[in-house]
């Protein structure tokens, strides 16, 4: 089973704006990622798995997953 990028974010405790923030994107760019995560780029990803401590593996990176939200 696999997480959003908004489970994710929500597990890992942290408000949008602090993740934007570590990722170093405006808050507005964050939010866009988690409505349309395939939008996110590859090495963002990355730095967000390492920032939640959830593998890459276990986040739905693409916005028409299996998962219902």
């Amino acid at each position: 089973m696999g997480l959003t990028v908004k489970q994710a974010r929500q597990f890992s405790e942290l408000s949008q704006a602090e993740m934007a923030i570590n990722l170093g994107v405006h808050r507005q760019t964050y939010m866009k990622w988690e409505q349309c995560p395939d939008a996110m780029p590859l090495g963002k990803a990355k730095e967000f798995c390492t920032i939640t401590g959830i593998s890459i593996d276990e986040i739905f990176f693409k916005k028409h997953s299996t998962l219902s939200r």
